[in-house]
């Protein structure tokens, strides 16, 4: 029987496969509809990263509440530079970093 903190270990290492390999299918796979939804994917756990953050932390920790919801606006900026890239790579490149540095901060940011 899994106790608690097990599932939340569990949870915790399912996170980290899901963003890993969203991330790496984002920079090295060719094909741009897989881009797409990796960069969506990434884009989403950066939200909820932002989101668990805020919940975690409360209140009670003002900077890294802080931190949770910058982290959540920039992945919400990574979308809407996504959505006006309109074929430009190099804006959809600069967006699909920002969607993984907010998660990557989001992710240690709720852990920590």
């Amino acid at each position: 029987m899994n106790t608690f903190l097990d599932l939340l270990v569990i949870f915790t290492m399912a996170l980290i496969a899901v963003g890993a390999l969203a991330a790496g299918l984002m920079f090295l796979v060719k094909n741009e509809k897989v881009k797409n939804i990796s960069f969506g994917l990434i884009s989403a756990l950066g939200i909820y990263m932002g989101y668990v953050g805020v919940r975690i932390m409360r209140w009670g920790f003002p900077g890294q509440t802080l931190i949770a919801v910058v982290m959540a606006l920039v992945s919400v900026g990574a979308i809407i530079l996504a959505a006006l890239a309109k074929g430009d790579k190099k804006k959809m490149l600069a967006a699909r970093i920002m969607a993984c540095a907010a998660f990557a901060a989001g992710f240690l940011n709720a852990m920590s």
